[in-house]
């Protein structure tokens, strides 16, 4: 089994907030998370529609993995460095 990952550093966003907007597409295969969170009214939702993106197409390209038998097995949300 082949785990596809991507990271966005430095996303100013609260992480608790994110969080909420990462849950509703974890396990959902990558379709119908990109139309969650292309109808998601969060701030975050579009880095992270972005993010899901960027991760479809490492897989498409570097790993020939068809995206339609793709899912979203994490979607992993840590907090950045605070800014004085």
């Amino acid at each position: 089994m082949t785990e596809i990952k991507a990271h966005l550093k430095y996303f100013r966003a609260a992480p608790r907030k994110t969080r909420l907007v990462a849950e509703t597409a974890k396990g959902l295969p990558v379709n119908a998370a990109v139309k969650q969170l292309m109808f998601a009214k969060k701030r975050s939702a579009p880095a992270l529609l972005k993010l899901l993106k960027s991760a479809v197409a490492n897989a498409k390209t570097n790993f020939k993995l068809d995206p339609e038998k793709l899912y979203i097995k994490e979607f992993k949300v840590d907090e950045a460095p605070m800014f004085k």
